[in-house]
């Protein structure tokens, strides 16, 4: 793909959407949507073994809510995928796509942030307490993997806006925000050395054309499609132990 961009157009500074752009965020999309249909996928099998403990309703109740609003999102990115090349048109500022993708994004790990928080957390403690046992709890390196890739898909997005010099509050995560505000504190202590392995306060580099950002959007969708996998593999892993250990009892 990487031969129909024309050096002297895009590789001086311009910002602008290309076809091979196109390309590359209509992938972009593609990962996050897998992203949610993992979630959506275990969530309805966990769902199906809840009905059994009664005890558990409320929490049941809940998860069909965040299965119901993933369902939602990931039929916005499917037409936000379908209609790319009709909204990204060659020669655009590269920003207003960048930011229209990047804003339904933002909404979609904000719920998977609470969403996180509840499954790995919340829910695993009411599970033991409720039921008295750790047939429908996650191991910890499926948390691991959960917290990981979701982390991965923050950065992505806080990437995709601030690498080409956007800044706008609207369109950054609360995550993100509160890391930064922590981070800018810790610099006024004076015992502070500067290092930190909190990635959503990693500088961000602004990219100089269109043809970098292409480049590194390709390294981006890799790596999102890397913690996919190893996300699918701990999900599928979990319901399996589920349907083995919960599944079979009557």
């Amino acid at each position: 793909m990487m031969d129909s961009f024309d050096e002297e157009e895009y590789g001086t500074g311009e910002l602008v959407v290309t076809d091979d752009l196109q390309f590359a965020f209509e992938s972009i999309i593609e990962a996050f949507s897998k992203y949610l249909s993992l979630y959506i996928h275990v969530l309805n099998r966990f769902i199906n073994h809840l009905r059994r403990v009664g005890s558990l309703k409320y929490e049941r109740t809940n998860l069909i809510k965040f299965v119901k609003k993933l369902r939602h999102f990931n039929d916005t990115l499917q037409m936000i995928q379908n209609n790319i090349y009709e909204d990204a048109h060659v020669s655009d500022p590269l920003e207003k796509s960048v930011v229209y993708m990047a804003s339904n994004f933002v909404k979609l790990l904000e719920v998977i942030d609470l969403l996180n928080f509840i499954f790995t957390s919340s829910l695993q403690k009411e599970i033991i307490s409720k039921t008295l046992n750790f047939d429908l709890t996650l191991c910890e390196e499926c948390i691991s993997s959960i917290e990981d890739t979701y982390k991965v898909f923050v950065k992505y997005t806080q990437w995709m806006v601030e690498s080409i010099g956007v800044e706008n509050p609207s369109i950054q995560l609360e995550v993100v925000s509160t890391a930064l505000k922590y981070a800018a504190e810790d610099q006024e202590n004076e015992n502070y050395d500067g290092e930190t392995d909190n990635i959503f306060v990693q500088e961000i580099m602004e990219v100089e054309d269109s043809i970098e950002y292409l480049k590194l959007t390709h390294d981006w969708d890799t790596i999102l499609r890397s913690h996919i996998k190893r996300l699918e593999t701990e999900f599928d892993d979990a319901a399996n132990k589920w349907q083995e250990k919960f599944g079979k009892k009557k």
